[in-house]
């Protein structure tokens, strides 16, 4: 997106600028997450739907646990700013500087997004032509722009800096250290497209250089003003500062995320029903054995009296042992009818409850389905013949609807937030480095280079609701130390 900064307040683009609903990445190096985004409709409820695969060769999967290994939680999101409202309760305020601290997320989304479209175009013509560097500059402008509206409105509270309470010098604390980490992310993104750059030409890296000072001096100006306002601070070359400054981060965090979080609750349908099912399938079995039994009675077999007492006994215990196995068999049957029918999970969402005992509104309902089917895909050495791989579709349902409580007022979306743990397919890889043995050119000795051995695993999500439907399709790549990160899929 570009914009002349000069014509139009630089923080504006954030108002614009619009996220994926549905995102994938590594969470750590264990943990493949998906993010998703559903409006909150003005009135009534909003269905939406999630759909998510993952493809493992299945001599990977092994004896793997989906619903053990997955992890989630949902929170409200995009809170509405509401200008200046310094006599609002704890809970509107913390709303409000959570509505403040997604802008700057969106801002590093923006700039980072954006340096991916530099290393995408660069082919074509160069960075200074297609105006990128004022593009990236903007999205600094924005963020700084945000915190600076921020500070002049909700934060200013109608006093000096020295004189406003506590909640809101946390406030002002917490955003900064947002930003200095948004800026720290855009420099990342930066540094990469620099280097990626100057693989085609020192030039092109050095056009860059103007969005690297414009950071730079954010950075200064924010670091200046923590100090300034006596926030806790860390010189670069202190690892224990800097080790304590994240941790005053998290806590930060939480303190303000609080309000956002949503109360989860879940219960397997098979356990909730499970008592139902057994006792259905006890009735079946012992109308099989009743009938069975009366049959036998009214039609004696014939022949000596020892005989047929004999066969009478045997068919009676075959009878009588089928009967278990029908009733284990019918619990089966009806448990997965009803998940196949229903879902094998439900979850619900509440708003935080005022006091231990109560229980908030619910803001959402979801019925979610983990499975795994056999599927066989082509080899990837050669395609036009007849071999084929086995793979092991892992496929994540999730069906639910979204409402507005009244409590929840003045937020614009809830993200729903998954995390599913792979750590059990990392032992079943093979080494994580290959190496391979090249003789030096220059000394003739052998050169023995480690070459990562990375496995490549399709993932997909697809999200619906209304007249939207969003689809990504991206390749996971991890070896045996873990998971490495998310590639777009290959064409």
């Amino acid at each position: 997106m570009m914009r002349d900064g000069n014509n139009a307040a630089p923080w504006t683009i954030l108002e614009e600028f619009t996220e994926e609903r549905v995102s994938l990445s590594v969470h750590d190096a264990s943990r493949l997450a998906w993010n998703v985004t559903v409006p909150v409709a003005k009135s009534g409820r909003l269905t939406y739907e999630l759909t998510v695969e993952l493809e493992v060769p299945t001599n990977l999967v092994g004896s793997f646990e989906p619903w053990g290994a997955l992890q989630s939680y949902a929170r409200l999101d995009g809170a509405d700013e509401r200008g200046t409202q310094p006599h609002g309760s704890p809970a509107v305020f913390r709303r409000e500087i959570m509505g403040v601290s997604f802008k700057l997320a969106r801002s590093r989304n923006g700039f980072v997004r954006h340096c991916t479209l530099v290393r995408s175009s660069a082919r074509a013509r160069s960075v200074e032509e297609a105006d990128h560097v004022q593009s990236l500059i903007l999205w600094i402008s924005a963020a700084r722009g945000a915190l600076a509206q921020a500070r002049a409105g909700m934060l200013a509270c109608g006093c000096k800096r020295e004189e406003r309470d506590n909640e809101h010098t946390l406030a002002d604390e917490f955003l900064s250290v947002q930003l200095w980490s948004v800026l720290t992310d855009c420099a990342r993104a930066l540094f990469e497209t620099q280097r990626w750059l100057a693989i085609r030409s020192e030039d092109a890296a050095a056009e860059l250089d103007a969005v690297e000072e414009r950071l730079s001096e954010a950075l200064r100006e924010e670091i200046a003003y923590r100090k300034e306002a006596k926030f806790p601070h860390a010189e670069p070359a202190d690892a224990l500062e800097l080790e304590r400054l994240v941790s005053r981060l998290r806590w930060l965090k939480k303190h303000f995320e609080r309000v956002l979080f949503l109360e989860g609750e879940s219960y397997r349908v098979a356990s909730r029903l499970g008592s139902w099912f057994s006792a259905a399938a006890a009735m079946l079995a012992y109308l099989w054995f009743f009938f069975w039994q009366l049959a036998l009675e009214k039609h004696p077999f014939p022949g000596a009296i020892g005989s047929g007492v004999l066969v009478f006994a045997l068919l009676t215990a075959i009878v009588y042992a089928s009967r278990e196995r029908l009733k284990e068999a019918g619990r089966n049957w009806l448990e997965g009818r009803a998940q196949s029918m229903f879902a094998q999970r439900v979850t619900r969402y509440r708003l935080p409850s005022p006091t231990p005992r109560a229980r908030g509104p619910i803001v959402g309902t979801a019925r979610e389905s983990f499975s795994q089917s056999a599927a066989r895909r082509p080899d990837p050495v050669s395609p036009e013949s007849q071999a084929t791989l086995d793979v092991t579709v892992l496929r994540f349902s999730h069906r639910g609807f979204v409402t507005r409580p009244e409590a929840a007022e003045g937020s614009a979306q809830v993200r729903l937030v998954f995390r599913l743990d792979l750590s059990p397919l990392l032992p079943r890889l093979h080494d994580a480095v290959r190496g391979f043995a090249s003789p030096n050119v220059e000394t003739g000795h052998i050169v023995i280079l480690d070459v990562p051995r990375n496995y490549e695993l399709p993932v997909r999500a697809d999200l619906r609701f209304e007249e939207t439907h969003e689809e990504i399709e991206r390749t996971l790549v991890l070896n045996k130390n873990g998971l490495c990160r998310i590639d777009e899929a290959a064409p």
